[in-house]
């Protein structure tokens, strides 16, 4: 069996099987794909570590240049095919050897408030309105904003399915609602999607994206905006306002606490700026 087979296989009985996200599969298929353009379709039993480390560099360099953060994603989703393929009987390297790149920190991007607030204020159209201040006030991710309906918001609560098909419930706030009603009201098309294109189709990922990152430019913002940002923001402000971090963890659909702990550090460098800005002495 070939690595590509290998990959593909493992998607259609595996990952599929289980009914895990969309994106991760892409995410595999990707691997699968780069795997064989950097080192070739090498047969599973001819694996080296000589390849394994070809394929590591080659993920820094090939096409674009990659992060620590997503070559290390890459090389774990390289182990986890191996590992299954040894657990069928299939005669390849042992993944547990093959290393993992150290993690870079990872500081989330995030915005203040006011930055936030001169988005919303800067935008002509009422939909940019209401995305940014829904991004904001809830904590949403872009595909899952993506899968509301008109109905799925009811007295400002929400249950939305996440990564790894996890149920959870989001809020938004008092302005986001407003907004929404202006905009649902103005809309002239029957789709059931909570966010429409011009011609009436729900709007997809990129159209979000699109819709965010001008915004921010609109508004004059310099640094890079995304939907994700917003998200982070929301977090933040979480965070500041002392809310509690078992509670954001909810609220934010993680897995582990420790994922919403990275919110914290990022008050805690904003309370050193302030201290260092204030203190005489």
């Amino acid at each position: 069996m070939k690595i590509s087979q290998a990959y593909l296989r493992y998607i259609s009985e595996y990952l599929e099987i289980k009914g895990v996200d969309m994106n991760q599969i892409t995410h595999y298929k990707a691997s699968a794909r780069l795997w064989t353009e950097i080192v070739g379709d090498k047969p599973l039993n001819r694996l080296t570590m000589a390849d394994i480390a070809k394929y590591t560099q080659g993920l820094k360099t090939y096409g674009r240049r990659r992060g620590l953060n997503t070559i290390a994603y890459y090389i774990k989703e390289l182990r986890v095919v191996l590992r299954y393929w040894r657990l069928r009987g299939e005669e390849t390297i042992d993944s547990e050897i093959i290393p993992i790149p150290k993690r870079e920190p990872n500081t989330p991007s995030f915005l203040d408030k006011d930055s936030v607030n001169l988005m919303i204020r800067t935008a002509k159209r009422v939909r940019t309105k209401f995305v940014i201040s829904l991004l904001y006030s809830s904590g949403l991710r872009v595909s899952e904003l993506r899968q509301l309906n008109r109905d799925s918001i009811k007295d400002r609560q929400f249950t939305v399915i996440g990564k790894g098909k996890k149920e959870r419930i989001g809020f938004i706030d008092a302005r986001t609602e407003r907004f929404m009603i202006k905009y649902l009201s103005s809309r002239k098309d029957s789709s059931e999607a909570l966010l429409v294109t011009s011609d009436g189709h729900r709007a997809s990922v990129s159209t979000i994206q699109l819709i965010v990152k001008n915004a921010a430019k609109r508004a004059g913002i310099k640094k890079r905006v995304s939907p994700h940002t917003l998200r982070h923001s929301f977090a933040t402000n979480f965070i500041s306002n002392n809310g509690n971090i078992r509670h954001l963890a909810l609220l934010m659909g993680h897995n582990s606490i420790q994922t919403t702990a990275i919110y914290t550090h990022i008050v805690d460098n904003d309370l050193r700026r302030e201290y260092l800005a204030h203190h005489t002495c």
